[in-house]
């Protein structure tokens, strides 16, 4: 299942059943390796501000 996730600055999109935790990493469509913070988790007071990763973006379209 594709999902969208911020982490590092920016909203990466990844391929998984369960969106990751803070302080876990996972691997963007786009290829980067990034961390989840808890600032990147809505449900636990987190925003969602972050632009959209372009690569991420181009992965993601290019599945659909």
């Amino acid at each position: 299942m594709l999902r969208w996730q911020q982490a590092e600055g920016k909203r990466h999109a990844l391929d998984g059943p369960f969106p990751p935790r803070p302080d876990e990493r996972f691997e963007a469509l786009c290829g980067e390796e990034v961390t989840v913070a808890v600032r990147d988790v809505p449900q636990l007071g987190g925003h969602w501000f972050d632009p959209t990763c372009t690569g991420c973006e181009s992965a993601w379209l290019a599945r659909c």
